[in-house]
């Protein structure tokens, strides 16, 4: 494992500044927290392994950019398509906004005794029971926080709809952006065929869907746009609507620490009646 030094910074895949304030490596858990983004003030709490797998030192990210660029190699048709499928697969839930700090744990119990997909038709969700750890999603006292923990945990799974849970934690986003504009009592724009609710429910699939694949720098603002059906011009949007973009993504980061919070609270739970056994 590499040794990781506190106080140290690294880069995210985003190249946002992060800095390392604790690292335990008995539990396997590291601290960080961003530097220069004022919408990542909290810190976060995440497993060594994955801190690693979307983060590098500032200096060896140095070193990479200092190196001269290789000559380019011809490519065959399609090469490029296929990689980017492969990629997308690879980066699902691996969002630094999107980390469970007990996924690992939960992981660990998704696979221990009873958990089962392939039941019934059209896939469902596993079995739950108080002897999994995955039971710990089942005590989560929050729909939208349930659901979007639940498709972290088994969205990568093909065998598993989670249509149901994206569905739940979309509109969720977007009752709170359409309370949010009419606060600023802002309405649609009047050059666009979305009404107001409209607009919501797709910038909010957008924003879930990007963030759950980690798109963000694959597309322009208007390429966004256009892959998730909004009719609204790239620099109406980036003046006017952006800012209820980053509200949303505010709002899957609570709703992170807010499933955080329950299923540590049933590992509590779990540790007293270990040693009450």
């Amino acid at each position: 494992m590499t040794d990781i030094e506190i106080k140290t910074e690294w880069l995210d895949k985003a190249g946002e500044v992060m800095e390392v304030l604790h690292v335990d490596y008995d539990k396997d858990e590291l601290r960080f927290k961003w530097l220069n983004n004022p919408n990542r003030k909290k810190e976060r709490v995440v497993s060594i392994d994955k801190f690693l797998r979307y983060a590098v030192p500032v200096v060896r990210a140095q070193e990479v950019l200092d190196k001269p660029e290789p000559a380019k190699e011809k490519h065959k048709p399609g090469q490029y398509a296929y990689a980017l499928i492969d990629e997308l697969h690879n980066n699902f839930g691996q969002s630094p906004n999107l980390q469970l700090s007990n996924q690992d744990w939960l992981e660990q119990g998704m696979h221990a005794k009873t958990v089962k997909f392939n039941i019934g038709q059209g896939g469902l969700p596993p079995e739950v029971n108080w002897e999994d750890h995955c039971a710990a999603i089942a005590m989560i006292d929050d729909a939208p926080a349930k659901a979007l923990a639940s498709i972290l945990l088994w969205g990568s799974d093909t065998n598993w709809d989670w249509s149901r849970h994206f569905d739940e934690v979309v509109q969720y986003l977007a009752a709170n952006m359409i309370e949010r504009c009419n606060k600023d009592k802002r309405a649609a724009p009047q050059a666009c065929t979305h009404s107001l609710p409209e607009l919501a429910r797709l910038m909010a699939r957008m924003v879930l869907h990007f963030e759950l694949y980690e798109l963000w720098d694959i597309y322009t603002v208007k390429g966004r746009l256009q892959f998730s059906g909004i009719e609204v011009k790239a620099s109406s949007y980036t003046t006017l609507w952006v800012r209820y973009q980053r509200q949303m993504m505010d709002d899957l980061i609570d709703m992170v620490s807010t499933a955080d919070q329950y299923v540590s609270s049933y590992r509590m739970q779990l540790n007293r009646v270990d040693d009450n056994a």
